[in-house]
């Protein structure tokens, strides 16, 4: 069995994706191999689960990106409703609105501020078009009428190394990996983006909390499979799933990765799926198609 993390090594979501698959090898008693195969904002990696044969050895990690992929691309490979099945939910988490320390901003409203001062000249990172990391930011803009200019990386890690260095001086980072760097006086953590303060970071506050009712962006991850896959093997891989987020060893070992384990049915994948496509499509629908 493989399950293919469309983003580079050393993110998030391939960290994540590996502490599963080592609970599902535990469990199955057999090797699950993660496939790293980067790309076209998680484009590739998906494409190539999408065209692997229907039989539950080939699964792909996905969030924010298998949706809004179409409303980004002209020609887009695959379609999640028609060439995807969602298996389940696995972890949701917020992000973290970090700035280099160069930035004159310490808390949201004088970020704001300093956005309105200074309309497009600050650039923000993300992993890439389409993610949850450049959603937020785009969230953001929308709702304090500012401007920042979008620099999509291959992936979080690249995006993180910018951020450290000042080449970029915002990003919406996951808050796995932005404890650290926080921590360490190397960005300034200025609010964390879910409904409620992050167990991670309790001194931040939440955008919302911090004068921008309304704002909350959750950045959540699911396993797909390509679309077919015989019911008896799709029973036989929600009983793996559920195994392993039953444990509570294993459970631990994804919340000391800063996530919030959210495990869920497939129909309640699918629901959600369409909730947030419901949400995020009219930003979407804003930008212009490459």
């Amino acid at each position: 069995m493989r399950i293919i993390v469309p983003f580079p090594a050393g993110g998030a979501a391939d960290a994540q994706t590996r502490a599963f698959a080592d609970a599902l090898a535990a469990h199955y008693g057999q090797r699950v191999l993660v496939d790293n195969r980067p790309g076209a904002g998680g484009n590739l990696g998906t494409d190539a689960a999408v065209k692997a044969p229907a039989d539950g050895y080939t699964l792909v990690i996905g969030g924010p990106n298998v949706i809004n992929t179409h409303y980004l691309l002209r020609d887009t490979p695959f379609r999640w409703e028609r060439d995807l099945e969602p298996l389940g939910l696995m972890f949701a988490s917020s992000n973290v609105l970090v700035v280099h320390p160069s930035v004159p901003a310490r808390n949201v409203q004088e970020f704001i501020a300093h956005l309105r001062a200074n309309p497009g000249r600050l650039n923000f990172a993300s992993a890439g078009a389409g993610g949850s990391i450049h959603l937020s930011a785009e969230m953001f803009m929308r709702m304090t009428g500012t401007q920042m200019v979008h620099v999509p990386y291959r992936g979080d890690a690249l995006a993180r190394a910018d951020l450290t260095s000042g080449a970029v001086q915002v990003m919406f980072n996951a808050i796995g990996s932005s404890v650290e760097p926080v921590r360490a006086g190397q960005w300034r953590g200025l609010a964390t983006t879910g409904p409620t303060r992050a167990v991670a970071l309790p001194d931040l506050p939440t955008v919302e909390e911090s004068g921008l009712p309304g704002y909350v962006v959750l950045s959540w991850m699911g396993l797909f499979g390509p679309k077919g896959i015989p019911d008896p093997v799709r029973a036989r891989l929600q009983e793996g799933f559920d195994a392993v987020f039953a444990n509570p060893a294993h459970r631990a070992a994804f919340e000391r990765l800063g996530v919030d384990v959210t495990p869920s049915t497939s129909a309640a994948h699918l629901a959600y799926m369409h909730a947030q496509e419901a949400i995020w499509a009219p930003i979407l629908r804003t930008f212009d198609p490459q």
